[in-house]
């Protein structure tokens, strides 16, 4: 993904992690979505 903030131009992957197992229906459909920077630039802008 790419992102403009401020001019600058930032970098992000990401990553879908699910729980349970096809018989536990109360885990069925939960899917955390997280992202990551992808290169120092972009990490360097979200440690500041």
């Amino acid at each position: 993904m790419l992102l403009r903030i401020d001019g600058r131009e930032l970098r992000m992957f990401s990553t879908l992690t699910t729980f349970g197992t096809p018989m536990d229906v109360a885990l069925d459909e939960v899917v955390i979505e997280a992202y990551y920077p992808a290169d120092e630039e972009s990490a360097a802008f979200f440690t500041a």
